[in-house]
């Protein structure tokens, strides 16, 4: 299956940082509030490759 980057929708079923990091963007309405940006969650989260000390990165435009 192949996952779709340009939503944060995976997040939710995936792994308890990538549901974490859900929780917090959804909770806090970040992509919405930036929606005149673009914004797109990068780094290593959605890719499931994060670290205890990893960070969410949106990118805008």
């Amino acid at each position: 299956m192949i996952k779709k980057f340009d939503t944060i929708a995976h997040l939710a079923s995936g792994t308890l940082k990538q549901q974490d990091a859900y929780d917090t963007l959804e909770t806090h309405q970040v992509l919405e509030k930036l929606k005149s940006f673009d914004p797109i969650l990068a780094g290593t989260v959605p890719i499931d490759i994060a670290i205890a000390d990893s960070d969410l990165d949106v990118i805008c435009c």
